[in-house]
This record gives C-alpha cells, sequence and structure tokens, in this order.
C-alpha cells in the first residue's frame, strides 16, 4: 500500500508540475540558507572546543574600574599566575603568553647561499613549555616536553618550516632578528582555524626575566588556568577579590605611595573573572588587546533566528500553496472517498507528497550548497567546508522528512476533511478559521519580512553613519609606515627626504594609527600636590603630527622643534574633565611607567596643551581621557616612533608610495617597505559590520523573496474562490483595475497589520543591537514608514499578477464554469 501511495503522490506532483516548482524552489531555497547559516554559526560556535581539557581551561580577565569609568582588558599582571598556582588548589596548572607579536624581523641563513629575511606575525613569548598542555597540538617534529625547555628557543608551524627550510629537517636550525638567536626545537600543526588565538612562532626568548618580574598592577600577559577535575570554576572566582587585596595592596603603596583603602576610596578597583576556553570567541565583553578579534554572539543568533525564519516560511509557504491547490483536487478528494478511502489515508497520501517535496528539495539544497559555498565563504571571509558524511546524510534525510511534516500536516487534515457530498455537488467552501489561519500566516510572514527590511536599512544607515562621521582629524590621504623604528638615528633624515617629495605635503612620526585603539596604552599620572592616580590612555607624537593630521589644539600649544619638550604633555577634554582641573596649561604630573632597566623612574611632566576631544579609538566606544607624549621623552636619538604618517596629495598615491618606498630601501635594506592608507585602517576595524551588513542583508532578501512565494500562493487561492464573484461584477460593469484593487486591497491590510505588529518588537532588537556602539544613529519614524512603503509594495506587486489575470478573464467563461 505505501509503494502506491508513493507512485500516487509523484504522480500528482508531476502532474502539477508549476506549484511542485515553485513549492521546491522555494524550500531548495530556503533549506539552502539554512545549510549555509549552520554551518557559519557551528563554525563560530567550535571555537577552541577540539583542545584536550578544554572544559577545564579558562581566561583570567579583567575589569578595571577608574574613578570615571571601567574597562576591560583581555591582559593581566604577569604575577598572578604563580600566585594563583601556589594560593588555589584547585588549579593544576597556569599559562602565560605575552603577543602576539606582528612584524617581527626573521633571518635564517642558509649555508652556502642567500639570507632569508621576512617579517613575521602571530609570534608570542612564553617561559616554558606549558603552552603544550593547554593547547595540544600535533608535534611534527621535536619533544613536546623538551622543546621549551631552555631560554632562546622556538617551535614553529608546519607551514612556517616548510617555507624556510623546505624538505630539509628545520630541529637545530637557527633564526637571527632583533631578539638575538632563536633555536628551532619543535615543528606543529598549523593551528585550527576555529581558535581565539592563532600562532605561528611560540618563544622562551627572555621570557623567563619578564615572567620573572615582580608586577600586580600593570597589564601585561594572557593568563590561562587548567583546573583539577571537579573544580568549581564560580567558587575559584569568588576567592580573586582576597586576591587581589593580598598583592595588589603592597604594590600600589609601595610604587604609588598611596593607601590601599584611599586607592579603592577613589574608585579604583580590580575584578578579575573567569572566561571558559570554549566561550572567550563569542564572550560579548568589550575586552581590549585580545589576541585575535573576537566573534558577535548577538550576530550569531541573529544568523541563527534569520535560518529559522527562512525554513518557517518556506513551511508556511508550503501550507498555502497546497491551499491554493485545493479546489483542484477537492473532486479527487470527494471522488476517493466515494471509492471508500478512509480519512488517514488520505492524511498519509498527502504528507507523502509532501515528504518527497521536501527530500526532493534538500537533495537540490545540498548540491546548491557545494556550489554557492566558495561565494559565501568569500562574503563571511572563513574557510567553510560541507563534508556530508553518513551521519549528515541521515541527520539530512530526518530534517527534510520533519520538514515535509511540518510543512504538510495542515494542508492534509484540511484536503482530506473535505465533505464528499458537497465536493460533487459544487458546494464545498472555505472554512473560517481556515482563512483566519491563512491570512495569520500571511501576517506573520510580512511582520518577519518588515522586521527584515527595518533590520537591513538601520544596518546600513549606521554603517554609513561611521564610515562619514567627523572623527576630530583628517584621515583622507594619510599614509602609516610601519616600523619606523628600524630607521634607528635615521628617523629625521629619512622625515626630511619624504618633506621634500614633490607627492608628499606633510610627514611626521607617531607610536599609533589615531583611530585604533590597540595602538594606545595605559598610564598611571598623578597630578603634583595630589594623592589622586588616574590610569589613562596614551601615545607618543612628534612636533609635526598635530599640524599634519589636524588636531583643533583648545588650549596651550603642540610640541615644538624649537623647544625642549621631552617632558611635556597634551591631554584631551575627557582627560581634563577626569582630572578636575581648571588653568590646565601649565600644571604637572608624575609618571612612573617608564622603565630604566628593571627600575621605574619617576618623571615628571608639564602640561602644554588641550587638544579637543578625537575619537582615538573606534566608534564603539566612549571617548576616555588621552595623554600625547612626545617620542622624544628617551631622548631626540631613542624616539618612541612606531608608525611614520605621511600626508600624500591628492591624485599622486601612486607617485608617493614609489618615491617614498624607494627613500625607505635606501635607509633601511633589509626590511621591506610596509604601509597602509589610515582610512583603510580604520574601515578595516569595522569590517565585521560590513560583513554582518552584506550576510544580514542577502539573507533578509532571501526570506522575503520566499514569503513573497507564500503571498503569491494565497493570492492564487483567493483569486479561485472568488470566481464567480468576479465575474458577476464584470457583468455589472466593473473595471479590470477595480477588480484588480477589489482583490489587492484585502492583502493591503494584512501588510499593514503586520507593519503595526513588526514596529515594537524591531524597535526593541535593532535599539539594543546599535547599543553596542559608543556613537550611533538614533531610529527614525521614515525608517518604519520606508520599510512600510517597500513591504506593501513587494506585496502589491506579487498580489497584481493573479489580481491582473483573475480580473481580465471573460465573465462568460467564468459564470459558465461556475
Amino acid at each position: 500500500m505505501l509503494s502506491n501511495f508513493i507512485r500516487v503522490a509523484f504522480r500528482n506532483l508531476v502532474k502539477q508540475r508549476i506549484y511542485s516548482i515553485i513549492n521546491v524552489i522555494g524550500l531548495a531555497v530556503s533549506i539552502t540558507a539554512c545549510l549555509l547559516l549552520t554551518l557559519y554559526v557551528r563554525f563560530e560556535t567550535s571555537f577552541d572546543s577540539d583542545f584536550p581539557d578544554a572544559d577545564r581551561i579558562y581566561k583570567v580577565v579583567l575589569e578595571r574600574k577608574y574613578p570615571d569609568r571601567t574597562t576591560f582588558f583581555a591582559v593581566i599582571p604577569q604575577s598572578y599566575a604563580a600566585a594563583m598556582k601556589k594560593d588555589f588548589p584547585e588549579v593544576e596548572n597556569t599559562l602565560q603568553l605575552r603577543g602576539p607579536n606582528n612584524r617581527v624581523a626573521i633571518n635564517y641563513e642558509v649555508p652556502g647561499k642567500e639570507t632569508i629575511s621576512n617579517e613575521e606575525d602571530q609570534f608570542y613569548f612564553v617561559p616554558d613549555s606549558t603552552f603544550f598542555s593547554f593547547f595540544n597540538l600535533p608535534f611534527v617534529k621535536g619533544d613536546q616536553k623538551t622543546a621549551l625547555s631552555a631560554p632562546n628557543q622556538v617551535v614553529i608551524t608546519r607551514d612556517v618550516a616548510e617555507r624556510y627550510f623546505g624538505t630539509e629537517d628545520p630541529i637545530g636550525k637557527v633564526f637571527r632578528g632583533n631578539f638575538g638567536e632563536l633555536k628551532v626545537t619543535g615543528v606543529i600543526e598549523k593551528f585550527p582555524e576555529n581558535s581565539h588565538i592563532q600562532v605561528k612562532f611560540v618563544a622562551t626568548f627572555n621570557a623567563t626575566q619578564f615572567f620573572a618580574r615582580e608586577n600586580y598592577i600593570s597589564f601585561s600577559s594572557h593568563t590561562y588556568l587548567k583546573l583539577k577535575p571537579g573544580s568549581d570554576a564560580a567558587a575559584l572566582e569568588a576567592k580573586f577579590p582576597q586576591m587581589v587585596d593580598t598583592y595588589a595592596s603592597g604594590q600600589i603603596e609601595r610604587d604609588l605611595k598611596q593607601s590601599w583603602e584611599d586607592y579603592k576610596k577613589a574608585g579604583n578597583g580590580y575584578r578579575y573573572f573567569l572566561q571558559p576556553l570554549t566561550d572567550i570567541h563569542l564572550d560579548p565583553t568589550n575586552l581590549e588587546f585580545t589576541p585575535t578579534p573576537s566573534g558577535n554572539k548577538r550576530y550569531v543568533i541573529g544568523l541563527t533566528v534569520i535560518a529559522g525564519l527562512i525554513l518557517v516560511i518556506a513551511c508556511i509557504n508550503f501550507m498555502n500553496l497546497a491551499t491554493a491547490r485545493s479546489t483542484s483536487r477537492a473532486r479527487e478528494v470527494g471522488m476517493r472517498k466515494v471509492m471508500g478511502s478512509m480519512k488517514n489515508q488520505l492524511v498519509l497520501q498527502f504528507l507523502l507528497e509532501a515528504i518527497l517535496l521536501a527530500l526532493f528539495s534538500t537533495a537540490v539544497a545540498v548540491l546548491a550548497t557545494y556550489l554557492l559555498l566558495p561565494s559565501f565563504n568569500t562574503l563571511v571571509e572563513k574557510n567553510l567546508q560541507f563534508i556530508p558524511d553518513p551521519v549528515v546524510i541521515a541527520g539530512l534525510v530526518v530534517f527534510a522528512m520533519i520538514v515535509g511534516i511540518l510543512a504538510g500536516i495542515y494542508p492534509a487534515f484540511v484536503l482530506s476533511a473535505f465533505n464528499p457530498v458537497d465536493v460533487m455537488k459544487g458546494t464545498f467552501s472555505r472554512s473560517a478559521t481556515g482563512t483566519l489561519l491563512r491570512n495569520g500566516l500571511v501576517v506573520f510572514q510580512f511582520t518577519i519580512s518588515v522586521f527584515l527590511i527595518v533590520a537591513t536599512l538601520i544596518v546600513g544607515r549606521q554603517m554609513n553613519f561611521m564610515m562619514n562621521k567627523d572623527l576630530g582629524f583628517d584621515k583622507e590621504s594619510v599614509m602609516m609606515i610601519e616600523r619606523a623604528f628600524a630607521l634607528q638615528a635615521n628617523q629625521e633624515s629619512f622625515l626630511t627626504e619624504v618633506r621634500k617629495l614633490p607627492s608628499v605635503i606633510a610627514a611626521a612620526g607617531t607610536s599609533a594609527r589615531v583611530g585604533n585603539r590597540d595602538d594606545v596604552f595605559g598610564q598611571m599620572y598623578q597630578p603634583m600636590g595630589s594623592n589622586e592616580i588616574l590610569t589613562v590612555k596614551s601615545m607618543f607624537a612628534d612636533d609635526d603630527f598635530a599640524p599634519m593630521i589636524e588636531f583643533n589644539i583648545m588650549e596651550g600649544r603642540f610640541f615644538s622643534r624649537e623647544t625642549s619638550d621631552s617632558l611635556s604633555i597634551l591631554m584631551n577634554e575627557a582627560a581634563i574633565k577626569a582630572f578636575n582641573l581648571k588653568d590646565a596649561v601649565g600644571q604637572k604630573f608624575q609618571n612612573d611607567d617608564f622603565q630604566d632597566g628593571d627600575n621605574a623612574v619617576m618623571r615628571t611632566f608639564t602640561l602644554i596643551g588641550v587638544v579637543r576631544d578625537f575619537h582615538f579609538q573606534s566608534l564603539r566606544d566612549e571617548i576616555t581621557p588621552l595623554v600625547i607624549l612626545s617620542t622624544e621623552v628617551f631622548g631626540r636619538q631613542n624616539r618612541n616612533t612606531q608608525f611614520i604618517a605621511v600626508r600624500v596629495k591628492e591624485g599622486m598615491h601612486q607617485e608617493a608610495i614609489k618615491s617614498v618606498g624607494e627613500l625607505w630601501k635606501t635607509l633601511v635594506p633589509d626590511r621591506p617597505f610596509a604601509f597602509e592608507f589610515l582610512e583603510e585602517n580604520l574601515n578595516q576595524g569595522y569590517s565585521q559590520e560590513r560583513q554582518s551588513g552584506k550576510v544580514f542583508s542577502v539573507f533578509s532578501g532571501l526570506a522575503i523573496i520566499i514569503a513573497c512565494v507564500g503571498l503569491f500562493g494565497l493570492s492564487a487561492f483567493t483569486a479561485g474562490q472568488r470566481t464567480k464573484e468576479i465575474g458577476i461584477r464584470k457583468v455589472l460593469g466593473a473595471s479590470v483595475p477595480g477588480v484588480v484593487m477589489l482583490l489587492s486591497k484585502d492583502f493591503a491590510k494584512l501588510v499593514g497589520l503586520a507593519l503595526i505588529l513588526a514596529v515594537p518588537g524591531t524597535w526593541y532588537v535593532m535599539n539594543n543591537w546599535l547599543s553596542g556602539f559608543a556613537f550611533r544613529i538614533s531610529i527614525g519614524v521614515d525608517t518604519f514608514i520606508l520599510a512600510g512603503l517597500l513591504a506593501v509594495s513587494i506585496a502589491m506587486l506579487t498580489v497584481s499578477y493573479q489580481s491582473i489575470k483573475a480580473a481580465v478573464v471573460n465573465p462568460v467563461n467564468s459564470l459558465r464554469r461556475e
């Protein structure tokens, strides 16, 4: 009997091929979208889960409380690792990482040949081999236990080994650079892409000396704990406040000459907490100095919701299209009932048709996923893979059957419930319940559609706002030359020659790409005569930087080459407010964050100017206190310059790149010329939002298109049910536009109701999304009006085909059929 049902189901699908094709397309598109989004969500939620003992590994991070603000750090003082291992019996082991260090100069002298020189990134320093008990990757060469057992050793990944040594054995080979010498003692497999850290080099160069230095208040290293089996992470975390009182208080009182209680009363505080290893990537805490950019948990949740909504919309479409076909299948149902078919047999028949459609649609979706995955990877900037092993195939079959049952169960019961007498007489009609449900489904679909339209508009407007907002400086045509420290004593001569180039307007040295929050650093300043100490962000700049970048100096002046300003500083408005300064220019501040060997040196700085607040971090962050120091704080011959900023004349970018690059090569022939334009760097900082917007727009568009397919089905159903009414109206003189309006206005009402229902939830969700930006747009009424107009236009275009088709039918033919 089952085989007969399947044959009949197949014949019916072939007979009604237009509706079958529409259903297959709708379901296949929705399932393809679900598969692609599921691959992405699965990747994002799988970070670090493959490491052994991942469930027992935690990262220690910090909420640093200042008198006027709170900042979260991914790095903590290095001395806490040893203290935790000593004081807390729950801790099995600890790991410290310093890095990642990028643009590390690497030289390898090939015996009897040339020297290979490169600049490498993803370079970490560790105290010992403990790293591999936390992030245990297979060793290709070397011994895990001894690979980092001594100073000046390095473990590299397989791809690095192949790049430098080819088929030769890398063990014992020596790298040279500004770190001295590093002997290769191990080779590991490449780090998995779904890990919150990415490592190419792990070295012990000077690591022991750094990690052994006592420090409980300056933030310096990534610290991980592996807890003993059965340990309670929350109970351990509750012990951290006492740990801070024990260790940080002594250093505060010794180095800052301030009592611990007064320090806390002033509003300072340290709250250390634990991040489970597998939660780090999607942790919503806005941490500074993360090893790699964090993921966006709300974005992942949003895509999961969209995937579910797309599938729900497709199932609703199936219901509506099946219902639309009820007029053509009513006689079939009536005949089969007269011939003795039971209701449960008819239900099974219609469910089998739905399941067959879902299975075929899933097969089409699997093929489409394979074809579209490269493009999807480009869109999301990932390397996702779709491997349908037996488990995946079985899961897809079950998934297709569930989709088929969900999509087909309502039409199956509706169609099987027709009264055969009424059907054979031609007097059956729609039930009020069925009409209400179908209209409800359309309202639900377009409520979702309005939400997606509004969300897409708001995401686009926020991105446009961030790209065009006045940042308080001029980012246009500024070329940032990296590793300016490689020029050493030639910095001044390089700057002099660059300024002479016809394609260059100005040039200056700095430690920061303004607008990139990872380029500023924290320092503690104490006003002379005050016990108050504040930690503020800091950066270095030389005499010409302010006019070149076009800072607005509100009071005082910037650094000047005619004056000895090595111990001068500037502050932004936020810093002046935080220190509660009046007559700020001329005030003096003490700072002991600069080292002379292993000893901190107290320096006294004079405030010479106030800079109008500018966005030295991203637009996600509030403008916080900032101090600008002279690059000559360590002397004119030891400038603290990481970048050379060059303002290029409009339309002469290529000439400037070529000319400046040639100058660089004459002074630093062994280091490649590396640069990027400041505007590109700032835009790259919002790449995740742009990527999110693109993915959201694409899949929102798919959801709206699929919803329109459902509306098409319902309009076909309505037109079919009102054939006699339309014929009579036309006989009585109704025009085609009048009939079209008659059939369309009901759908316009449904879309209008959907708009009203969508507004509160959409406003709440998108306002919550915008709260992640310190500087953001406001959600105006115009956005909802535009979304409503778009939704109504889309709906009316979808309905108009069926309405016009019904309106132009000869009324004689309509009444003859009726």
